[in-house]
């Protein structure tokens, strides 16, 4: 269960370095929680997060927008079991040990990887708005979840014996509906104290369930399909036809026929490449673009569920609400933030 995406360049990092060691994992005991918003400024980057922490895990999440090349050098005194959710922007990860890039995320990409004992460096493109969400869990932790003797368990244990980087998936994944949505819930969890180390434990392994379950089902082209290069540039048009006329009402004929496919193809492959349906993928687009654009000035919920392609607000609303767990109306509030 190698990654095919560790065969990068020996590039070393370049730019601004933050030296950060990573907490311990262990410090916060029982049914304590530790919770608290991040501003993140420099001269040439700014940005929010947020950071929380129960026993055996550490949640981080930044949007951050970077000027310049930027680098931050983290030190691990004890391995660790990232599930990273790159939703904006590229990452790059370079691994001290091995002197070479190790992996990249794109945007709308996950995976589940071991962050052995050592030194790692994480870089931001530059001019890019990178959006991060991480859950890293301590390695006591995660293996109390699975059999001894499954797969994933059996891999990482030999990663942190070699301390060495492991991996989930041979290939990145792409983030899905279900996870934002999990991901979101997180961020924004309504609780307090012990309710609130209840519920992002809980979400914590919806999440990690989720990520294996998607490794499991979801048929990787690279090695396991037909998919031609044909078909997928098609896939593509597709999905860039669905990005830029969300307002539109498709039919799935309309789109094959957009793109010289058929239904059939369309159906079959559109998902092998995104890991969504067709109207799955649509909906989880126009969710993404009105949750941010309710965050701008002057925003209303109208204006934008007609951008949506929703012809009664009312039932934009709904689905906002089923989708986000929170009303749209709340998002366009002027003190309100995500």
């Amino acid at each position: 269960m190698t990654n095919k995406e560790n065969d990068l360049p020996a590039k070393e990092p370049n730019g601004d370095i933050d030296h950060h060691q990573f907490p311990d994992l262990s410090e916060v005991k029982g049914h304590e929680i530790s919770d608290r918003e991040l501003t993140m400024e420099g001269s040439d980057f700014f940005g929010l997060g947020r950071e929380m922490a129960v026993e055996g895990i550490h949640v981080w999440y930044q949007s951050l927008a970077v000027a310049r090349e930027r680098t931050w050098h983290i030190t691990d005194h004890a391995p660790r079991i990232q599930m990273n959710f790159n939703l904006q922007g590229n990452t790059t990860y370079y691994s001290n040990k091995l002197g070479k890039v190790f992996v990249r995320f794109s945007p709308g990409q996950h995976n589940l990887m071991l962050i052995p004992e050592g030194d790692i460096q994480v870089q931001c493109a530059p001019d890019e708005h990178s959006e991060i969400f991480s859950l890293n869990l301590a390695a006591d932790f995660f293996f109390s979840l699975l059999p001894p003797s499954h797969l994933l368990s059996v891999h990482f244990e030999k990663g942190i014996r070699y301390k060495l980087p492991a991996f989930m998936s041979m290939r990145n994944l792409p983030v899905t509906g279900p996870m934002e949505h999990i991901i979101f819930e997180i961020i924004q969890c309504p609780y307090a104290g012990f309710h609130k180390s209840l519920f992002v434990r809980a979400k914590a392994i919806e999440l990690l369930l989720l990520q294996m379950e998607q490794n499991e089902h979801l048929p990787l082209p690279s090695f396991l399909s037909t998919l031609s290069s044909e078909h997928a540039e098609q896939m593509h048009l597709v999905k860039k036809l669905l990005d830029e006329n969300l307002d539109q009402q498709w039919s799935l004929k309309d789109l094959a026929r957009q793109v010289g496919s058929n239904e059939f193809n369309l159906k079959k492959y559109f998902k092998e490449v995104f890991g969504e349906t067709v109207f799955g993928y649509l909906h989880q687009k126009r969710m993404e673009t009105a949750k941010d654009a309710l965050c701008q000035p002057g925003s209303s919920v109208h204006d934008v569920a007609q951008r949506m392609g929703y012809k009664h607000p009312t039932h934009f609303t709904a689905a906002f609400k089923k989708h986000y767990g929170i009303l749209p109306s709340k998002l366009s509030k002027p003190n309100y933030s995500l």
